[in-house]
């Protein structure tokens, strides 16, 4: 990915958070730049959010660490 990614690459990026992390569902924000992620059917709801891509791997990381799923 080069220093500005397009929506295409920002989406294919998402999609393979998705493959990495079975269970997670990633989207980008609307505004902010940021991007989301979510583990459907967790009670509380599990969402972590991040200003990158990669951030946002390793927030889901972290968010899996702490409930003991990983």
């Amino acid at each position: 990915m080069g220093q500005h990614p397009t929506d295409t690459d920002l989406a294919s990026a998402l999609g393979q958070v998705g493959r990495d992390y079975p269970g997670w569902h990633a989207w980008p924000a609307a505004l902010a730049g940021l991007v989301y992620a979510r583990r459907p059917r967790t009670s509380p709801p599990l969402v972590v959010r991040a200003a990158s891509v990669n951030q946002l791997r390793t927030e889901i990381e972290n968010a899996e660490h702490e409930r003991g799923l990983r």
